[in-house]
């Protein structure tokens, strides 16, 4: 349009309104359907917004009018005003390059594009814009023109759901249709319909079904489908995952997600034989077979983590007897299937469907005991699983061990069984040897002892050969280096004011940051051993971490050169691990370099040629540093700590390089990907990298000294086993514990299920015990008084002896009389002196959950001049007075109190213990005590009737003072908590331990008859009288 044109529109529409201007429409004939209707309108709709849109608009009008038809040409012009409306540079901007984007389109292709742009400018300009923008560029991508214009129809579709989700269809397909471009080459004429068509037919059927699901389809399709063999396989999958978009978008997506796992794995005789499962499940219902579908990788990652070349074998062999189990109870095989990769850890292929089918015999109609069975929480799913396993057990060689480490030890040593195959085997404590109670791996009785010699002599090499050993002169020597290294590395940093990158989060591990040492005292560097050096690390779990690896590197070289006649052990051990480590291709970079750093010091060298390529430098400095510090027949810990000190720099220094070349090339790292087409990992196979690390292998009991702090692994392990409580973090010096659980629904005993976090009461001030000895003076010295009466004479004599310090007079008259009688006269006639004692052990048990937070009171009127107490201040006034007694009659004694938050975080505070002193540090730990959470009393017991049992003692008496019932959010019914309560004290009993309870509940009189009536029990009315009445109550019961 000329200027003069422009100038002439613009003096004619200037200041008209919108009606004004439809009124001169009409009168000049134009009919609104017509497009000099459409340009007039639109034109005076823009001009209220912006003469310079409205100018662009009239100018460009004329070229799209010949490329539109009315209703698009309406549709496009609106789309023009509502950018307007936010920006009009833009729209201008709209206007001049409309022409020039339709042009190259076909009629049907401009017609889907304007639809869909006019569905996304009501909730998203931008993303209009941007797809009118990119028309072209797509179109082209897709290749053939038939493909793009079923695209932008399935874009339409979705847009009427989701506008966000509509851009994203667009952007997935061209390298979805990319990857199944070569498959439809491949297939020619040989099948009916293409890769591509099938793809698209069920991308249209997602987005006439829920729309979001087809762009997450097309993005999976473009994650790339070479786990696929033939394009019929794509066909086939295609209509697999059809059938189950019946129950809904993403349980149908969800099945093609896992599809490819089955296929990766197990090849398409699993995925057939998966599929049949699947639909079982879908029988039952949408939500059990989602959640079947979502956990399908995950199972099948663990169970093929390190058996890659049998990873068929075994996924065919679980889904058999899972469809098996299916065909009898879907319940109770997806228990199965979920539960396999634990059962397999330690039972053959043949073993584990024995362990199955007799699972499904006994807990067909109880989905409930069939979940504990096959989550191998029941004792009898144990049992049935061990009594399935051949192999060598402990308990049959535990003696021809014993002697054997104390050969290579030269001292006493202690065979014990692992309760479990642990996740981790921690550096022995010198004393005891931990080995699995059962090992079955090689088919063979002498195959599967060799292997318990080498476990077995790792951990005496490691008492052997110096691990635990203090202040020798190269251990003060690594600890002085490492500190002045540190030291001067923090003053460079201050002095050139460099930013803090020593103290940073290092691969997923949780950092420590140390950024001022503390100073040693002498006396603790003269005893200074590998734990203290390793504290002083600015990460010492990072460090620990590769000070475990190399120094069972170092005793599996020592054990080669003072034991000849072990290497071939040693070496039959080693083929075993080679076989079963992890390819590379699975592990994130940080694994990776672990999993190089331990094939360096144990399996003598890395075995992946592709590994060599990838991180040959890396490596060569790994095999310099084990060369030069652990490959000599006289090495020492201290020789371990220096190269963890060189591994632990040389990973900091690759660290910090990797972060700077990642600052400069994630540009250009992120348009390879792109080209490439290949994506990210996606959670799933994260997590089964990490899980690499953490299997448990009997080969390797002794490598993995330190629990790997990533989340993602404990998450999987947490989503297999159905983990309802997380285990909250432990502190410095807490210890933990493992005990079972009565079920009385499964009627058998929950496998260490419940876990007791021990740790040391916190202090309190000192002066409540002082104010409890003022206020019960003259009780205290009664108390003192009686039970010292209880305290024995130091000697007492006992006739008729043999043997003796005197005669016993009668009993020599006694002999003469019988000599001259009867011929026949005793020699009993001494008098022996016996020293003699009380032998009593006592530990008292404290309730001190938030029940005992109650105030109790014996003047309610009077609540200011006479306030009452808390019960559990109460209880601690009591156990000063039977402190005060105890101390008087000279009884062994432990308190200790508990409270909990589910059934992996039970607290068991020690206040005091049996060998300690009652000193001023446990008068203020009685000060501290306070209430906290619930009352897992079954667990507490348990584990307090455990430490009672260590005692040498003839009489052990257990006492638990608690407010009530047991109760924990995570307990069940009140009825399984009284039940479990009630088995751990009969337990206790049958251990040779008197339990007795003492609690203040009058109301629940008769529940607290069934819970502690088999084993003694005292109901205390009047609570404010604990403190008088407690001492009566020992007295009575040891008397």
């Amino acid at each position: 349009m000329s200027e003069e044109r422009k100038g002439f529109t613009g003096s004619l529409l200037k200041g008209l309104t919108r009606s004004t201007v439809e009124s001169l429409a009409m009168k000049m004939g134009l009919k609104p359907h017509e497009r000099g209707w459409v340009t007039v309108d639109t034109g005076a709709s823009l001009m209220s917004v912006s003469p310079k849109v409205a100018m662009d608009f009239f100018k460009t009008v004329p070229d799209v009018a010949r490329l539109l038809e009315n209703g698009d040409l309406r549709n496009w012009a609106d789309i023009g005003r509502r950018i307007a409306v936010n920006n009009i540079d833009e729209a201008c901007e709209f206007y001049r390059s409309s022409s020039g984007i339709l042009e190259p389109l076909s009629e049907r292709l401009r017609s889907l594009l304007i639809a869909l742009c006019s569905k996304q400018i009501v909730l998203s300009p931008v993303a209009a814009l941007t797809t009118f923008k990119q028309a072209p560029q797509l179109v082209l991508s897709f290749r053939d023109e038939h493909s793009a214009i079923r695209l932008f129809a399935i874009a339409v579709e979705v847009a009427h759901r989701s506008v966000k989700h509509s851009t994203e269809v667009l952007t997935a397909a061209p390298k979805a249709l990319a990857v199944l471009q070569s498959f439809d080459a491949q297939a020619g004429s040989q099948v009916d319909e293409s890769p591509v068509k099938a793809v698209l037919d069920l991308a249209e059927s997602f987005a006439q079904r829920t729309g979001a699901t087809a762009a997450e389809f097309l993005s999976a399709v473009g994650e790339g489908m070479d786990f696929i063999e033939r394009p019929s396989d794509i066909i086939e999958l295609c209509g697999q995952t059809a059938f189950f978009l019946e129950r809904g978008g993403a349980t149908a997506l969800q099945y093609f997600r896992s599809a490819r796992s089955v296929i990766e794995v197990g090849g398409a005789e699993s995925f057939d034989k998966w599929s049949r499962v699947t639909r079982k499940v879908a029988e039952e219902g949408n939500a059990i077979v989602y959640d079947f579908l979502k956990m399908t990788p995950k199972v099948l990652s663990t169970l093929t983590l390190t058996l890659k070349r049998r990873a068929p074998e075994r996924v065919n062999s679980v889904l058999d007897i899972v469809e098996e189990l299916a065909s009898q109870n879907v319940y109770i095989a997806l228990e199965c299937f979920k539960s396999s990769p634990r059962a397999l850890v330690t039972a053959s292929l043949d073993q584990f469907q024995t362990w199955a089918r007799e699972g499904a015999e006994l807990y067909r109609q109880d989905r409930r005991k069939a979940q504990a069975y096959y989550a191998l929480e029941s004792k009898s799913s144990q049992d049935s699983l061990r009594g399935a396993r051949d192999g060598v057990s402990l308990e049959s060689v535990s003696h021809l061990l014993r002697l054997y480490v104390e050969g290579l030890t030269g001292r006493e040593m202690t065979i014990a069984p692992l309760g479990t195959i642990p996740e981790e085997s921690k550096i022995s404590d010198g004393q005891t040897i931990q080995l699995p109670s059962v090992i079955a791996e090689f088919g063979s009785p002498e195959d599967d002892f060799r292997l318990y010699k080498v476990l077995a002599a790792h951990a005496s090499g490691q008492v052997e050969f110096g691990t635990r050993i203090a202040g020798t002169t190269d251990i003060r020597a690594a600890l002085k280096e490492i500190d002045l290294y540190y030291e001067q590395k923090e003053k460079r940093r201050l002095a050139e004011g460099l930013e803090d990158d020593e103290f940073v989060q290092y691969s997923n591990i949780e950092h420590l940051g140390m950024r001022v040492r503390p100073e040693l005292d002498p006396e603790r560097l003269e005893t200074a051993d590998y734990k203290l050096v390793l504290s002083r690390f600015p990460n010492h779990l990072l460090a620990t971490r590769i000070f475990t690896t190399l120094e069972n590197g170092r005793i599996d070289w020592r054990l080669r050169s003072a034991y000849r006649g072990i290497r071939r052990d040693l070496d039959f051990v080693r083929s075993r691990l080679i076989e079963r480590r992890p390819s590379f291709a699975q592990l994130t970079v940080e694994q990776a370099v672990y999993e190089m750093l331990f094939q360096i010091t144990l399996c003598g060298g890395v075995i992946d040629d592709m590994a060599r390529r990838a991180y040959g430098e890396v490596i060569n400095q790994f095999e310099r540093i084990v060369a030069d510090y652990l490959r000599k027949d006289d090495t020492t810990v201290g020789d371990t700590l220096m190269a963890t000190f060189r591994v632990y720099e040389l990973l900091d220094g690759q660290r910090q390089q990797n972060e700077s070349e990642s600052d400069s090339s994630d540009d250009t790292q992120q348009s390879e990907k792109d080209e490439s087409g290949d994506s990210s990992q996606d959670t799933d196979s994260q997590q089964q990298a990490m899980q690499v690390q953490r299997r448990p292998e009997l080969f390797n009991q002794w490598s993995q000294a330190v629990e790997e702090v990533t989340s993602t692994d404990s998450e999987l392990l947490n989503e297999l086993m159905n983990a309802e409580t997380s285990e909250q973090e432990l502190h410095e010096g807490d210890e933990v514990f493992y005990y079972d659980e009565w079920d009385r629904e499964l009627g058998d005993h929950r496998a260490r299920w419940c876990r007791i976090i021990q740790r040391l009461n916190r202090k309190g001030h000192n002066d409540f015990v002082e104010q409890v000895r003022a206020r019960y003076s003259g009780v205290i010295s009664s108390i003192r008084h009686q039970f010292q009466m209880l305290r024995p004479e130091s000697l007492r004599k006992v006739k008729g002896e043999l043997d003796g310090e005197d005669f016993d007079l009668q009993a020599v008259i006694d002999h003469h009389v019988d000599k001259k009688t009867t011929g026949r006269p005793s020699d009993r006639l001494y008098i022996r002196r016996i020293r003699r004692e009380r032998d009593v052990a006592v530990s008292f048990l404290l309730d001190m959950s938030s029940s005992t937070a109650r105030t109790i009171t014996r003047h309610p009127n009077q609540p200011y001049t006479r306030p009452g107490q808390k019960i559990i201040d109460i209880e601690k006034q009591g156990l000063v007075l039977m402190s005060e007694a105890l101390e008087a009659v000279g009884d062994a004694y432990s308190i200790s109190g508990f409270t909990s938050e589910g059934r992996r975080n039970v607290k068991y505070f020690l206040i005091k213990r049996f060998a300690e002193k009652y000193d001023h540090d446990v008068e203020r730990r009685i000060g501290g005590i306070t209430y906290h959470n619930n009352t897992r009393l079954g667990a507490a017991i348990r584990h307090a009737a455990a430490e009672l049992e260590k005692q040498d003692a003839r009489t052990k008496l257990l006492i638990v003072l608690s407010d009530g019932r047991p109760y924990d959010h995570d307990y069940g019914d009140s009825r399984y908590a009284r039940e479990d309560t009630k088995i751990a004290l009969r337990q206790a009993k049958i251990q040779g331990i008197t339990p007795f309870c003492i609690t203040i509940d009058r109301e629940s009189e008769a529940e607290l008859k069934d819970l502690y009536g088999e084993v003694g029990y005292t109901i205390i009315d009047d609570v404010m009288s604990l403190p008088e009445r407690l001492p009566g109550i020992y007295r009575r019961l040891t008397t």
